[in-house]
This record gives structure tokens, sequence and C-alpha cells, in this order.
């Protein structure tokens, strides 16, 4: 029972932040925390420890431009050090053979010559 009284809830995060000086929603904190894991939920509520918090201001830094950004959501690609796709392989090639997969025909001429009948020359019903 000791560490509940370290759980913050995310709108008593969001105070401890902008005391600080960082502005940031309650509805923005919450999409991260769910986004990288670093929360607890129990039914609807969601609350945080001190360590989701360091969690959230960790992956908050910038990473240089030569270095690939890891996928939070793969398991891989944090051994690997590259960045993984959320597409499975046939997802990426059914849309690579949408992209240059045979173009649609136009629709064909009628065979049928036009028949077309001058308004000055048509007949007039009786």
């Amino acid at each position: 029972m000791t560490q509940l009284s370290n759980a913050l809830t995310p709108a008593t995060a969001v105070a401890i932040l902008a005391e600080r000086g960082i502005k940031i929603s309650e509805r923005t904190l919450r999409e991260r925390a769910r986004q990288l894991g670093a929360c607890r939920e129990i039914g609807k509520a969601l609350f945080l420890m001190p360590a989701d918090i360091e969690t959230i201001l960790d992956a908050a830094k910038p990473h240089p431009k030569h270095e690939p950004i890891p996928c939070p959501t793969s398991p891989n690609a944090a051994k690997s050090g590259g960045i993984r796709s959320p597409f499975r392989d046939s997802d990426i090639e059914n849309l690579r053979a949408r992209l240059i997969g045979p173009r649609r025909s136009k629709s064909p001429s009628s065979t049928k010559p036009a028949c077309v009948v001058p308004l000055s020359t048509a007949k007039k019903p009786s």
C-alpha cells in the first residue's frame, strides 16, 4: 500500500508539470502514457507512478537525425535498433500491387454509329 501513496492522477500530474513550466493537456498525457505503456489502469481509472512520469519524460527526448527512432509498439525494434513498420509484409505487397498494378482501361467506345438528328430537321409530332 505504500506504493499507492505515490500514485498520481493525470490531472495531478498535469498540475505538477504546469508548476514547473511544462504545459501539457490531461488528454495528451493520457494518450502518451497509454502509447508508451507508462501507466496503470484499473477499469476506467488511469493513474501514474513516479517511474511512469520518468518514462514519459525520457520518451520525449529528441533523437538525433542520424539515429532511427524506435517504435514503441514493436517488440523487435529495440533489438534491431531500427524502425519496424506496423504493417505486415502482405499488407505492403497488397498496397504496392494496387499502386503499380494494371491501369483501368477506359470504357470501350460504342461500335454503333451515333444517330444524331439536327433539331431543325426533326419531325414535329402531329
